[in-house]
């Protein structure tokens, strides 16, 4: 090699400034923390299940032992919470028999406000277990490749559902309906109800339930909450008026890809020019997580940067504060009596 290819080579190096290569962001560790809150929702939810359960089998006098009615399975059956909700706008009463539901309900809308659809990425146990099995289906089968347009036809049914989920509620089922439900048997299990079909489902679950499966396994990731969710689909539209959004700096952006692979949605992070606004977006922070150029993507508010130990802060601040509301206001425990609960078991079987 020549002295002057060595002087050119040399020259070009000194070019390059440290600030256009790719160096490992030191970022909090959003992504660890994210995957703790979920783990702890989840097993809370579990173990509620599993009271359910008991309570269920208790009024079969199939066990003896009974620990009570618990409240985060009431989010097992979302559209009894959102008829809640709709009916106490409109009316200012309140269910006396489940209203946990329309608290949680109240939870998925209130953060997909203020931090797009976090409730799904952050806190929603059954988005957390079609994720996990997604994450398999993406070790066995890679992911199947579909282009953009497909993604959008794969992702549309959620909103479209979520829709018409609201329609129903707002215009087709009046107040007074909801209000005569809430003293029959069946509304005081409706969770229990729920529950029952994934302990004995019956065909048209089993097939539906392998198409979901099947499809998360496939496209390896969680196809249940990307298309299907019709609350989903809800609190995505909510999230649109989130003033919470990642934002790339193109100055910054090294244009590597990683943000958009490591995105379950698969929104193309990479090359937006905007402000990350879509329905799908839900504010699991994984494209930040990924990125390996430090403030190529910012966490921003109002047009001011979030440092990312915020979106937590915000979660857990939002869940404790929803919580201890619905405490003081009498909208969380609700007051099924026992004859009433075990009349519902019955009908339901």
């Amino acid at each position: 090699m020549s002295v002057n290819q060595d002087s050119t080579e040399t020259t070009a190096q000194a070019q390059v400034k440290p600030s256009d290569q790719a160096q490992p962001a030191k970022h909090f560790p959003i992504r660890g923390v994210r995957i703790a809150i979920r783990v702890l929702v989840l097993v809370l939810f579990l173990v509620d299940c599993i009271r359910l359960l008991i309570l269920y089998l208790w009024a079969q006098n199939m066990v003896s032992i009974n620990f009570g009615r618990p409240q985060l399975t009431a989010g097992l059956s979302p559209l009894a919470g959102l008829c809640d909700l709709w009916t106490w706008i409109r009316t200012g009463r309140m269910d006396p028999i489940l209203p946990a539901s329309m608290t949680i309900v109240i939870l998925g809308l209130v953060m997909s406000l203020i931090f797009k659809r976090s409730f799904c990425s952050w806190m929603c146990p059954i988005g957390t277990i079609f994720d996990g099995l997604g994450h398999i289906g993406h070790h066995i089968f890679r992911g199947i490749h579909v282009s953009a347009r497909a993604q959008k036809i794969l992702h549309a049914p959620k909103t479209i559902l979520g829709i018409a989920v609201l329609g129903i509620v707002m215009i087709v089922i009046p107040s007074s309906v909801i209000i005569s439900a809430w003293s029959t048997p069946f509304w005081a299990v409706s969770d229990m109800s729920v529950l029952r079909l994934f302990v004995r489902p019956g065909v048209p679950i089993i097939v539906v339930g392998a198409c979901v499966l099947g499809a998360s396994l496939l496209l390896g990731r969680n196809y249940w909450c990307v298309g299907l969710c019709p609350l989903g689909g809800i609190y995505g539209l909510v999230s649109k008026a989130s003033p919470t959004v990642v934002v790339r700096n193109p100055e910054k952006c090294i244009n590597c890809g990683a943000c958009s692979k490591a995105c379950i949605n698969r929104i193309a992070v990479d090359t937006s020019t905007k402000p990350i606004r879509t329905v799908d977006c839900t504010g699991c922070l994984d494209c930040m997580a990924a990125c390996p150029k430090e403030d190529a993507l910012e966490l921003r508010a109002f047009g001011h940067t979030l440092p990312l130990i915020a979106a937590p802060l915000i979660v857990v601040a939002v869940w404790v504060g929803i919580w201890a509301i619905s405490l003081a206001i009498g909208a969380w425990y609700g007051t099924p009596t026992t004859a009433l609960i075990e009349v519902g078991l019955t009908m339901i079987g």
